[in-house]
Order: structure tokens, then C-alpha cells, then sequence
């Protein structure tokens, strides 16, 4: 009489454990910021990659634009942001209605396209991009503290805002996406943080915290989402190109350089250049007489062309990385690159890496929480 519960019981876990081995996990990975995670580039300046003078970043508009004419979607990644949908341009910045795709892109398009070329399983993006936050006092982490004359309730509102958003996402993704299988599960793998300009601005303690703040941020996301292997990759703010490094901006740079130097964070967090994924004509235009001292435009005004070329690859502000699809592009594709190079999942698909950017110097690590 006992041997039949037994033997329900083997064959119970026998099932149990084929279905685990069958699962296929939505692979989720947030991406989180200010303004220039939200994306403020006007999908039309995305054409403008294919003038590039390196071959290989010029071949990339064949891969986002393959009949020349209409940009990819994917319905094998998902994404929430400004409603709930399958990857396509459009879910970046621009306009005030934020309930459905709009005009612009961020890096979440083709971080979202190469995650998904790589990925046997079902990837989803929940991105949290607010503009006008810093890192000092909206996305204050919790082990970070109060700092010195704020009110606790009025420290870390977006950190609280997007921790939300993501537990009420992943408790309910049968309802944003009918098509999630809830036997499959979730696994949030990766982090990727875009944002600094605000602390930069402010200067003082703002960026002179970051790279500790920034440190109890990546520990903090990984205790709330009971996710200690998450990969997180960081973009180092590269407003207005490589020779930036002046300042407050070249310090803030620094201290998202010393990511890559916290013992801790070897092998699982990484921090990228992004400056030099700027266009350099655009940047020596757009900085003549100030960091680029060669020209003059007084004395030597932009060409008819040049002015063109602008119209072509920009459509915002230096502090939006001039608004470049371009450059948007080939940020989501670094990201993804570093991405997929951390957590060891993407060798068979994505082509070789391009030209990369070495930073200046390698800066001490901050001191953690």
C-alpha cells in the first residue's frame, strides 16, 4: 500500500523536474536613468548612420532598415515603456503623451534588437527614464543614507518610483503581456544605468559622491530584486565627445570609471565609454571655438554642407547627445555587446565588437557601503 504514494510522489518530482528543465525564463533586464535613457534622438536621424566613414557602423543601418525603407520590430522582446509593447522605434522621449510610442528613440532599440538576436528565450525590457533626476538625491539608494540637511521623504523618489514599477510589472506580467507563459517564470539578469548630468551640474557633493552612491545603488537593486548575479553595465556620460574631460564632467566620468575597479564588482559589472560614440563631425561643429579650438566659426562659418549634415544626424541639444540616432544605435549595441560579454550568453550571434575607447586613466574605486 505505501509503494503507490511513493511511487506518485517520484514520478510528481520526475515532472516537476522535466518542466524545469524545459522552462524557458523571460530574460529581463532594466534600464534605468534620466533624460538621455528616456532618449531624446528623432527616429528619422537614424538614416544617418548609413554615412558613416567606418564600414562597419555604416553596415548597421541594413540591419535596423533591411528593405531601406521600414525600421525592425521584434516581437520576441518586449517592452514597458509608454504603454506596453513589442520592440519598435519609438519608445523614446519626445512629446508629453507618454501612453503610446512616440517620435524618438533611446538605447533601448538596439539594445532590445541584439539582446533578442542573441536570446533563444523571450527578453523584456522595463526601462525607467525621468529627466532632470540625479543620482545625489531622486535615485538616492537606501544604504547611501540621508544626506546631510534633507528629509528622509524627500531623498530617493525615483529609486522608490522604479523599484515599484518593476515588482507591480513582474507580479502582473500575465496582464501586460497575454502571451507570457506563467509556467516559464522570469529572471532579471541585467541592470543598465545612463545618467549623471544632473549631479554634474550641480557639482560639489553631487559629484563627489557619485561613484559611492552609484556602488550602494548596484548593491541595493540586487538585494530588493533578490538577484545577486545581476550584470549591471554603466555608461559613462559622454556629452559633447572625448575631449570633455574638463571639470566637473571629466570628475563625474571618473567616478563612473571606478566602477571597473571596485574589488566586488569584477566580472559582473562593467562601466563603457560612450563619448566616443559620438559623430566627430557633429562634435567639431558643435563645439567649435570652446573644445574645439581648431575652428573658428566666426572666421570660418559652416559650409551649406555642413549645415546639412547637421539637419541630417541631429535633432536636440548637446546635452541630449544632440538628439543623434546614430549615436543611440550604437550605444544600445555597446550596451548589449557588454551585456551579453558579462553574463556569457551572446558569443554565437553578435559580430565583432567596434572600434572601442580606452579612458584617460584609471581612477581609484570609492569607497563602498
Amino acid at each position: 500500500m505505501t509503494s503507490i504514494p511513493k511511487l506518485h510522489t517520484l514520478l510528481g518530482a520526475s515532472l516537476l523536474l522535466a518542466a524545469a528543465a524545459t522552462a524557458k525564463p523571460v530574460k529581463v533586464f532594466i534600464l534605468a536613468g534620466q533624460s538621455n535613457m528616456d532618449g531624446q534622438a528623432d527616429i528619422r536621424t537614424i538614416d544617418f548612420l548609413g554615412e558613416d566613414q567606418d564600414p562597419a557602423r555604416a553596415a548597421l543601418l541594413k540591419t535596423f532598415k533591411p528593405d531601406g525603407k521600414n525600421l525592425v520590430t521584434r516581437d520576441d522582446v518586449w517592452v514597458v515603456y509608454r504603454g506596453d509593447n513589442i520592440l519598435q522605434p519609438g519608445l523614446g522621449g519626445g512629446g508629453k503623451n507618454y501612453d503610446k510610442p512616440g517620435n524618438c528613440i533611446g538605447p533601448e532599440y538596439a539594445f532590445g534588437y541584439y539582446m533578442g538576436q542573441a536570446l533563444d528565450e523571450q527578453v523584456l525590457l522595463l526601462k525607467f527614464g525621468p529627466g532632470g533626476t540625479n543620482l545625489y538625491q531622486n535615485w538616492r539608494p537606501p544604504s547611501a543614507g540621508v544626506p546631510e540637511g534633507k528629509q528622509p521623504e524627500d531623498v530617493g523618489g525615483q529609486y522608490r518610483g522604479m523599484v515599484q514599477s518593476v515588482h507591480e510589472t513582474l507580479a502582473n506580467l500575465k496582464k501586460h503581456f497575454p502571451a507570457y507563459d506563467e509556467k516559464d517564470g522570469y529572471e532579471i539578469v541585467g541592470f543598465v544605468w545612463f545618467q549623471g548630468f544632473n549631479d554634474m551640474i550641480e557639482g560639489g557633493k553631487p559629484v563627489a559622491e557619485y561613484g559611492t552612491n552609484l556602488t550602494c545603488l548596484i548593491k541595493d537593486l540586487r538585494k530588493e530584486f533578490k538577484a545577486p548575479e545581476m550584470k549591471v553595465v554603466v555608461g559613462v556620460m559622454g556629452v559633447n565627445g572625448i575631449q570633455n574631460e574638463v571639470s566637473k564632467q571629466g570628475d563625474i566620468r571618473n567616478h563612473m570609471r571606478a566602477m571597473n575597479t571596485v574589488p566586488e564588482f569584477k566580472g559582473n559589472v562593467r562601466a563603457i565609454e560612450t563619448a566616443p560614440l559620438l559623430h566627430p563631425g557633429v562634435v567639431a561643429l558643435q563645439t567649435a571655438g570652446w573644445l574645439n579650438k581648431e575652428r573658428d566659426l566666426k572666421q570660418d562659418p559652416m559650409t551649406p554642407e555642413e549645415q546639412a549634415m547637421l539637419g541630417r544626424a541631429t535633432s536636440n541639444k548637446g546635452f541630449h547627445y544632440y538628439g543623434e540616432g546614430r549615436f543611440f544605435i550604437l550605444l544600445g549595441k555597446a550596451f548589449a555587446d557588454t551585456m551579453l560579454e558579462l553574463t556569457g550568453m551572446g558569443d554565437k550571434v553578435l559580430p565583432p565588437k567596434l572600434n572601442g575607447f580606452a579612458p584617460p586613466h584609471a581612477p581609484a574605486a570609492p569607497a563602498g557601503k
